[in-house]
């Protein structure tokens, strides 16, 4: 009982996940489930088990035998951010330090791409980002801006809601396969299980993103 007492009071992450849309859910279960040593499959979306699991893959395997649970939402992102040499403060805001992570992420693969590539690339995030604030109802101007606080975020969500459509763009279809871990070795996700935990912290930052323009949009009646 301790692990699942401990899930439900990560509040940066099991009451995100109990908001995230099924697709979301789906996203993030097939990042997680493609660890060898996951306790869950593609078809999870229970937000309790997929934060357990999460956790687990968080956390040393031999300190999780001790301790009988993982590590909490906030620990995976300051490594993540470690991992992917982004500066991390404990004064950030947690999804400043997401928006960073998914930045990093996103300028390093756009490094390893051909001047005509990364131009397609660029042009496929902005189509992204501009769907993803049409799909919530983002309109006018003040809401479009604050909308766009966490771009890349954003854009990442983007893929998630398109990749049947991102999958047929060679250039956006190997990013996604990044997202999903078919290709993280491009990025030498090494130890512990970053394969798995520097996508799946750019998917729960684009969720979280999400949450914050449609509660800004909310409140400004739109």
């Amino acid at each position: 009982m301790k692990n699942i007492d401990f899930a439900r009071d990560d509040g940066d992450l099991y009451p995100l996940l109990q908001q995230a849309t099924d697709e979301e859910k789906a996203f993030l279960a097939e990042i997680i489930s493609s660890k060898y040593s996951s306790g869950i499959t593609k078809d999870e979306r229970c937000p309790l088990k997929l934060t357990m699991e999460l956790q687990s893959m968080g956390g040393d395997t031999v300190m999780n035998l001790l301790r009988r649970r993982g590590v909490q939402y906030r620990q995976i992102v300051a490594d993540v951010a470690s991992k992917v040499s982004v500066e991390n403060s404990r004064r950030d805001d947690l999804m400043k330090t997401e928006e960073k992570i998914a930045e990093k992420v996103i300028t390093d693969y756009k490094n390893k791409l051909s001047d005509s590539e990364r131009t397609e690339f660029e042009q496929v995030l902005r189509e992204n980002l501009a769907d993803q604030k049409r799909r919530m109802g983002i309109k006018n101007a003040a809401a479009r801006g604050v909308g766009g606080m966490a771009p890349a975020l954003l854009a990442v969500g983007g893929f998630i809601f398109q990749r049947g459509a991102i999958a047929a763009i060679p250039v956006a279809g190997q990013f996604l396969g990044i997202l999903t871990g078919v290709m993280g070795i491009i990025f030498a996700f090494t130890g512990t299980a970053y394969s798995v935990t520097v996508p799946a912290v750019l998917v729960i930052g684009s969720i979280r993103a999400r949450l914050a323009a449609e509660q800004f949009a909310a409140e400004v009646n739109l």
